[in-house]
C-alpha cells in the first residue's frame, strides 16, 4: 500500500474513531442517560429506541473496533524496523480490542432482542433477566475493556518514539489511555466523561495532522 493510501486509511479511521465517541458521549449525556441504569433505566431505552439502539451498539462498538485497528494498521505500516517489537504489541492490543468490541455487540443485540421479543409473566422476571444479562456484560468490561486504552497508551509512545506529531499530542494520549484504565474502577467512574472528551480531543486532533500530513506529502502540480 502506498503512503498516500495508508495516510487516506488514517485519517478515515481517525475520524471515524472521533465520531464514535461523539455519538457515545451525545447518547449518554443528552439521549439515552439512563441507558446503563439496570434495570429499569435499560429496558426503558430497549423499548422506545428499538433497532435504533442496535445500530447505536454497531457504531461504539465494533466500527469503532474496527477503525482503531486499521489506524493502528496504517501507524505500524509507517512505522521504522527499530520499533518493530512495539509496532507487534499494538497490533495484538487492537486486535484484542477489535474482538471485544464485537463480542460485545453480540451479546448487547442478542440480550436486547431477546427482551423485547419474549414474553414475560411480570415485571419482576423483566427486570430480573436485564440484571442477569448485566452481569454478564459488567465481567465482560472488566476483563477486556482497557484493550483501547492499552493500545491508545502504547500507539502514543510509539509515536514519541518516532517523534511523529508533537510530543503533547503523545502525553495526552498517554493520560488519556492511563485515565480510561482508571475508570473501569467505581472509585473513578465520575471521570467517565472527562475520559471521553479526551478520546474525541486526541482522535480529532490527530486527524487534522494527519491531514496536514497528507497534504505536505502530495505531489505538487507543476
Amino acid at each position: 500500500m502506498t503512503t498516500q493510501k495508508l495516510q487516506l486509511q488514517a485519517v478515515a479511521s481517525s475520524a471515524i474513531c472521533a465520531l464514535c465517541f461523539i455519538l457515545g458521549v451525545i447518547t449518554l449525556k443528552w439521549i439515552a442517560p439512563d441507558i446503563y441504569q439496570f434495570p429499569h433505566g435499560r429496558i426503558r431505552v430497549i423499548l422506545e429506541f428499538g433497532w435504533l439502539l442496535h445500530l447505536w451498539h454497531f457504531a461504539v462498538f465494533p466500527l469503532l473496533g474496527l477503525a482503531v485497528f486499521f489506524l493502528n494498521r496504517a501507524f505500524v505500516k509507517q512505522s521504522p524496523t527499530t520499533f518493530q517489537k512495539l509496532a507487534i504489541l499494538c497490533t495484538a492490543v487492537s486486535f484484542l480490542n477489535l474482538s471485544h468490541d464485537t463480542t460485545m455487540f453480540i451479546i448487547e443485540t442478542m440480550s436486547n432482542e431477546m427482551l423485547i421479543r419474549r414474553h414475560f409473566d411480570s415485571d419482576y422476571m423483566q427486570a430480573q433477566l436485564t440484571i442477569d444479562i448485566y452481569a454478564i456484560v459488567n465481567k465482560l468490561r472488566a476483563s477486556t475493556e482497557w484493550g483501547i486504552d492499552l493500545w491508545l497508551f502504547l500507539i502514543n509512545v510509539l509515536l514519541l518514539l518516532q517523534r511523529r506529531f508533537h510530543f503533547l499530542l503523545q502525553l495526552w494520549g498517554i493520560a488519556v489511555g492511563v485515565l480510561g484504565m482508571m475508570v473501569l474502577n467505581e472509585a473513578y467512574n465520575h471521570l467517565s466523561m472527562v475520559y471521553l472528551f479526551g478520546m474525541i480531543t486526541w482522535f480529532t486532533i490527530t486527524s487534522v495532522w494527519l491531514i496536514l500530513e497528507k497534504r505536505q506529502t502530495m505531489p505538487k502540480t507543476q
